[in-house]
C-alpha cells in the first residue's frame, strides 16, 4: 500500500478478528463464562495463598460482593422518577429539590437543557444508560442477545469553517460517535450515519413551492464507500449503484504516482471483525459523489455485561453534535426552509427564509409568483437531523 502519513498517537495496524481471538483465558470471565468451569483468578489466588481451590471458591461465596446487600435494599437508579418520602438521604433530597425547581421555573429549565447539550454530558448520559439495569425493560429475546463480541468506538467528523473569510482553513469537527459490534457489516454503520446532504432535493421550486415530485438525494445517489487501509469498501446493494473508487484506482495506477495497490470489497459483505485498522488514524467515508466525512476508530474492546445487551440497538449512537440553527432572515425566529437567489425582498443574496415569510413575501393571495427569483428547498442540520 502507499506510504501513509500517520498522526501522533496512532497505533500499529490491528486486525480486529485476531484482537478478539487472541485474548488469553484470564479475560474470559468478563465475557460471561461460568466461573465454576474456568476461573483463572481463583486458581491464581489458590496458588499464591497455598490453599485448596475449594476453599477459595467457598470464600468467594461467603465473602462476595452479593453478601453486602440487604433484602430490602433499593434497586440502583441514576435518576428516580418519583422520590419516596420516607428516604432521609441528603442526595435524594437535593435531587427532589432539583426536579421541583425545574418544574416551577421555566428559565431554569431552559438553562439546564442548554447545559445538557454539551458533549461531556451527552457521553456521561449514554454511558450511564448503557450500564444501568432497568427492571421495567422487557427481557431481550434470545435471538437478539449478544454473547461473545467486540465493540468498536467509531467517530464521524466533518469539516467546519470557523470564519467567513475564504482564507480561513476549515477545521475537523466531531459530528457523531457510534458503538458497533464486530459481527455487524459495514453497511449497517453507513445506514446509521446521518448527513443533511442526503435530504437535499434538487431543482428550482419557485414556480410551485408545493411541488412534492422531487426525490431526496439519498434515494437518487445511493452509492458510497469507506476507504480503510488501502481497501475501498463499496456500497453496491442497489442495481444502479456505482463504484466510486474506479476513477480513483485508475488515477492511482498511473505510472509515477507511487500509490497503491488499492483493492475493493463490498460493504454489505464485510464484517468489522474483518477490518485491519489503526486507532486514531483518519479514514474516509464518501457518498453523494463528493460529500466526504472523516471516520476514526477510537477504541476496540471486548463486549461487557454492562453494555446494552440487545443487538438491535447497534450501531448505537453515543454522541451527536448540536448545531446553531439557520434562522429566517426576516422574522429571525423560525428555522430556514427556503434558500432564494435574486429575490428583491431578501436582505442578502442568496438569503434564507422560513416557510411563512417565504410565501408571504414572494406570492400573492392566489399563490402566484411575484417577481423573478429562484427558490430551493433548504434543510437545516439542527432542525431535521
Amino acid at each position: 500500500m502507499e506510504s501513509v502519513r500517520l498522526l501522533r498517537g496512532v497505533t500499529d495496524i490491528i486486525h480486529v478478528r485476531e484482537f478478539f481471538e487472541k485474548w488469553d483465558s484470564s479475560v474470559l470471565p468478563t465475557l460471561g463464562i461460568d466461573l465454576s468451569v474456568q476461573d483463572p483468578e481463583s486458581n491464581a489466588i489458590s496458588k499464591d495463598m497455598d490453599v485448596p481451590l475449594e476453599t477459595v471458591m467457598e470464600l468467594n461465596t461467603v465473602c462476595g460482593v452479593d453478601t453486602l446487600k440487604s433484602d430490602d435494599e433499593l434497586p440502583h437508579y441514576t435518576m428516580l422518577k418519583t422520590i419516596p418520602d420516607d428516604i432521609d438521604l441528603m442526595t435524594v433530597k437535593m435531587q427532589k429539590n432539583e426536579l421541583i425547581k425545574r418544574d416551577t421555573s421555566s428559565q431554569y429549565k431552559i438553562y439546564i437543557n442548554k447545559k445538557m447539550k454539551y458533549k461531556t454530558v451527552q457521553e456521561k448520559l449514554f454511558n450511564t444508560i448503557g450500564a444501568t439495569m432497568d427492571d421495567s425493560k422487557p427481557p431481550v429475546p434470545s435471538e437478539y442477545q449478544i454473547e461473545h463480541d467486540v465493540i468498536l468506538d467509531v467517530s464521524i467528523h466533518t469539516a467546519v469553517c470557523m470564519g467567513a473569510s475564504q482564507n480561513v482553513q476549515p477545521k475537523l469537527g466531531l459530528d457523531q460517535k457510534f458503538q458497533v459490534l464486530g459481527t455487524q457489516h459495514l453497511s449497517e454503520l453507513r445506514d446509521k450515519i446521518s448527513c443533511v446532504n442526503d435530504l437535499g432535493i434538487g431543482g428550482d421550486f419557485s414556480e410551485d413551492p408545493d411541488d412534492t415530485s422531487g426525490f431526496y438525494a439519498k434515494d437518487v445517489y445511493r452509492s458510497g464507500f469507506f476507504y480503510i487501509e488501502g481497501v475501498f469498501y463499496n456500497d453496491l446493494r442497489e442495481v444502479d449503484s456505482r463504484d466510486y473508487s474506479t476513477v480513483i484506482r485508475k488515477w492511482a495506477a498511473e505510472e509515477g504516482r507511487g500509490i497503491g495497490p488499492m483493492t475493493t470489497q463490498q460493504m454489505d459483505e464485510t464484517f468489522f471483525l474483518d477490518l485491519k485498522v489503526r486507532l486514531g488514524q483518519p479514514y474516509l467515508y464518501m457518498h453523494q459523489g463528493n460529500c466526504e466525512h472523516i471516520i476514526i476508530f477510537n477504541d476496540i474492546r471486548l463486549f461487557h455485561p454492562d453494555d446494552a445487551q440487545d443487538r438491535r440497538e447497534y450501531p448505537r449512537l453515543a454522541f451527536k453534535r448540536t448545531y446553531k440553527r439557520s434562522i429566517c432572515r426576516v422574522c429571525e425566529i423560525h428555522s430556514s426552509r427556503w434558500l432564494t437567489y435574486g429575490s428583491q425582498h431578501a436582505p442578502d443574496d442568496p438569503s434564507f427564509f422560513c416557510d411563512q415569510c417565504f410565501r408571504a413575501l414572494h406570492y400573492d393571495k392566489d399563490g402566484k409568483k411575484i417577481g423573478s427569483f429562484k427558490a430551493y428547498k433548504f434543510f437545516d442540520k439542527q432542525a431535521v437531523l
